[in-house]
């Protein structure tokens, strides 16, 4: 079962949510840098031009929740590793 679906911005937001309300699980939204308020966790990772940033709540995530990511794109893989690296920085907390 899982429990809880993460949406890359910006269009991880426009499948993320109606997929997670289909299957009953929370959604948690990965952003770019300083667009989430509150404390955060954050993933540097590689872009064919450069780097960038994702940043998730600290607590959105608890220890054992079953993880679905979302994105509409995958180019390099460096997105799907930098969400893959924050959900995993929670499990092993």
């Amino acid at each position: 079962m899982v429990f809880l679906l993460t949406g890359i911005e910006a269009r991880g937001f426009i499948f993320g949510p109606p997929i997670a309300l289909a299957i009953g699980a929370k959604f948690v939204p990965l952003r770019k840098p300083k667009k989430l308020p509150g404390e955060v966790i954050s993933e540097e990772y590689t872009l064919e031009y450069g780097s960038d940033r994702l940043e998730m709540h600290v607590g959105a995530v608890n220890k054992g929740e079953r993880a679905l990511v979302v994105d509409d794109l995958i180019a390099t893989g460096g997105t799907l590793c930098a969400a893959m690296n924050l959900l995993g920085n929670f499990y092993h907390k």
